[in-house]
């Protein structure tokens, strides 16, 4: 077992099995779908991320919409 995987099992040990359940969707997702990490954002779209780190810093948060 690789350390990684050790310690995110360890992690998973201590939750209570009332809160596992909000790991299933993205436990599901990542063992059956391949991620897409989008690298070519346009320059509207690094703006809007840019916009979205200053307010984060600040205590805030830019809806998605």
């Amino acid at each position: 077992m690789t350390a990684i995987r050790k310690e995110i099992i360890d992690y998973i040990d201590d939750i209570p099995d009332s809160k596992l359940e909000a790991l299933k969707p993205i436990l599901t997702l990542l063992a059956d779908e391949i991620i897409v990490v989008e690298t070519n954002l346009t320059d509207e779209e690094k703006a809007i991320v840019s916009e979205g780190r200053i307010e984060y810093k600040k205590g805030g948060f830019v809806p998605l919409d």
